[in-house]
Parts: C-alpha cells; sequence; structure tokens
C-alpha cells in the first residue's frame, strides 16, 4: 500500500512539475481588443494649395507647391502626382518623381528628405513638393497644375492650383516633383 501511494504521490507531482513547466497553470491570456484611431488621409476639400514661384536658370525652372490643412488632422500620402493643364483644360504633361533629391531644394535651401510614412497635418499645419520643370517657348501655356492621390482605397483626390509661370513639356517629359516634405 505505501509503494501504491509513493507512486501516486510521484505521478503527481510529476504532472505537477509538467504543469508548471510549461506555464499553463499561472498563465493568464490577456487579448488586446484596443484598436488605435487611423488618421484620414486629406481630402481635396479639406486643403489650401498655394503655387510659390522659385529660380530659373539655364532652362529649368524650380518652384513649390504648399499644401495647407483647414480641417480636421489628417495625412498626406509620400508622394502625389501632378499634372499640368492648358487653358483648353487638355492634360499637356505629367510631373515624373524626381530620381536624384539633391537636385531640388526646401524653399529655404533646406535638403529634402523622402518620409518612408505619410505626411500627417494638424490644423494650420502645411507640407510642400518641390518642382523642376523646362523654361522653354514654343509650347502651350500650362494655367493650372493638378495635384492628385488616393483616399481610401479607390477614392481619387483631385486638386487644381493655378500655376503662375510654367510651360508645358511638349518635347518630352522633363518635369519633375519632390517627394511631400515639411
Amino acid at each position: 500500500m505505501r509503494r501504491l501511494l509513493r507512486t501516486i504521490t510521484m505521478l503527481l507531482v510529476l504532472g505537477l512539475v509538467f504543469v508548471v513547466a510549461r506555464g499553463d497553470l499561472f498563465r493568464t491570456t490577456y487579448t488586446n481588443t484596443t484598436t488605435l484611431p487611423t488618421t484620414p488621409i486629406c481630402s481635396a476639400s479639406q486643403l489650401q494649395a498655394k503655387w510659390v514661384d522659385g529660380t530659373a536658370g539655364a532652362g529649368t525652372a524650380y518652384a513649390w507647391i504648399t499644401f495647407t490643412n483647414n480641417q480636421e488632422t489628417c495625412v498626406l500620402p509620400p508622394w502625389i502626382d501632378l499634372v499640368m493643364g492648358t487653358d483648353s483644360n487638355s492634360i499637356a504633361d505629367s510631373f515624373a518623381r524626381v530620381a536624384d533629391l539633391t537636385e531640388m531644394t526646401k524653399p529655404d535651401g533646406g535638403q529634402i528628405i523622402e518620409s518612408p510614412d505619410n505626411i500627417r497635418l494638424a490644423p494650420r499645419e502645411s507640407a510642400s513638393v518641390a518642382l523642376s520643370f523646362s523654361n522653354r517657348s514654343g509650347c502651350d501655356a500650362v494655367t493650372t497644375v493638378t495635384a492628385s492621390w488616393l483616399k481610401s482605397g479607390l477614392e481619387p483626390m483631385e486638386l487644381q492650383i493655378p500655376a503662375t509661370y510654367l510651360v508645358s513639356q511638349c518635347n518630352g517629359p522633363s518635369a519633375f516633383v519632390s517627394p511631400v516634405f515639411r
């Protein structure tokens, strides 16, 4: 009888050691059901865009477009597509993403750094893109630049910006845009 009691006791102790070693006896599982609020993509109606003249020389002109948020906090994607339009509202040409960011600067001369994330804009905060384009005659005058990006999957946002001076690129793509920066 003692032998049987000792065997049962040993089996219970081994079972308890096994359960404790696995951690099942004292483990409490918590499920995190809290989700962080996501900041929505900026809509065209909540942004004001302004063309800022830059410099020109050696056949290339530089400018900036500044986007200012006039409503609740939102985010802009790292890249915005730009298309030039003429008086007849036809598409003249698209701005290509600049390959070498050292060719463009911020309005204060600072370096533009590409952000891997969306650019968060609180109310009254601004972000910009830099432009470079050919400054030559013989092509149709551009009167607007249309900025576009996607909101909530496939909903396109478009914002027209009056251009101060710009000539469409009738001889091929020579217009470039930087990523969005602050």
